[in-house]
Formats: C-alpha cells, structure tokens, sequence
C-alpha cells in the first residue's frame, strides 16, 4: 500500500514523488523516512534513476519531520 509523503515535502521531492510508481513510492518511503540512509546516497540512487535531487533537500525534509515528530510513516 502506498503512502503519501507526511509532513511538507518541497516541490522538487514531491514532482519525484507523484512521478514514481506505487512500488517506487513505498521504496522511497521507507529509505527516505524509516531508514537510517544517508542524505548523500539517497540523493546519488535517485539521480543515477534520473530523479535528480541535492542531499540538501533530503536533510532539509527530515529536519522538517523531526520537528512536526514524524518517525515513520503508516500505510493507508
């Protein structure tokens, strides 16, 4: 099952997002938010998968979920 992205994804993570497939989208929940990957790696898998995104974003969104108390995500 697919969630959507909590909290306030930028646009750029959100254009990645609502272009990805179901499956695409339940990985990239869970290494983006559940998992402890880093900022850097996630952002070179995605632009090696031609989503370019900087690990800057990536950090950026995380740092806004710590603060809304977001620690994972529940499927819908």
């Amino acid at each position: 099952m697919t969630s959507e992205l909590p909290g306030s994804p930028g646009p750029k993570l959100t254009a990645i997002y609502e272009a990805m497939s179901d499956e695409e989208k339940d990985a990239l929940i869970k290494v983006l938010i559940e998992r402890a990957m880093p900022a850097e790696q996630l952002a070179a898998l995605l632009t090696h998968h031609g989503r370019a995104v900087s690990a800057s974003t990536i950090r950026t969104y995380r740092r806004s979920l710590r603060r809304e108390g977001v620690t994972g995500v529940r499927s819908r």
